[in-house]
């Protein structure tokens, strides 16, 4: 690793790292050490951009929000029926392409179980999604309420992608989400 970079840059391949390690080892082999091995440098220079791995842990999940965030704004923006986009947004939100990230996601949200500001970050990323998912509902005619239960299927879908990714593939997720979505325009 170059000893010199853009911060901005830097920090986004700590993040990269950070997840590297956590998918193959887990969130708790995730020190600042291990991270600065994956990324061939000194705990020192990581140690410039984030002073503990709480710090990282924040920023990272932040990240990875906003990134989930932006893909469903994204794709909520693009032609297409309601159903299809949003159909499209909630694969997104459930890390379909993506069983490492899906991980990434479960070991967050594990961790956030016992920390309370990880706790609050998780559930702010969550209200903004679920918002975002109640106002295509609405759009549509049907009950902004279910927004909450279209999230409680995302999380299932997205944990058992990371646990399972064999049983739960992408094709699959994706038709259990198309089905629930069909259900859901079929009640109006």
């Amino acid at each position: 690793m170059p000893k010199y970079a853009d911060p901005v840059e830097r920090r986004q391949q700590v993040v990269a790292a950070l997840y590297r390690v956590v998918d193959a080892e887990g969130l708790d082999a995730a020190s600042l050490p291990r991270i600065a091995r994956e990324l061939n440098a000194t705990t020192g220079l990581l140690q410039k951009y984030f002073r503990s791995k709480d710090e990282l842990l924040l920023f990272a999940q932040d990240q990875l929000t906003e990134e989930l965030t932006a893909s469903v704004r994204t794709v909520l923006g693009q032609e297409g029926s309601l159903q299809e986009r949003l159909h499209k947004a909630l694969c997104a939100i459930a890390l379909l392409d993506d069983a490492a990230r899906a991980r990434v996601w479960l070991a967050f949200a594990a961790r956030a179980a016992a920390n309370p500001v990880l706790l609050q970050r998780h559930v702010e990323g969550a209200r903004e999604i679920r918002d975002l998912c109640r106002h295509v509902l609405e759009a549509a005619g049907l009950d902004g309420g279910e927004a909450v239960g279209l999230a409680a299927l995302l999380d299932g879908v997205t944990a058992q992608r990371a646990l399972e990714p064999e049983v739960m593939t992408g094709e699959v997720a994706e038709r259990v989400i198309a089905r629930h979505l069909e259900r859901l325009w079929g009640s109006t």
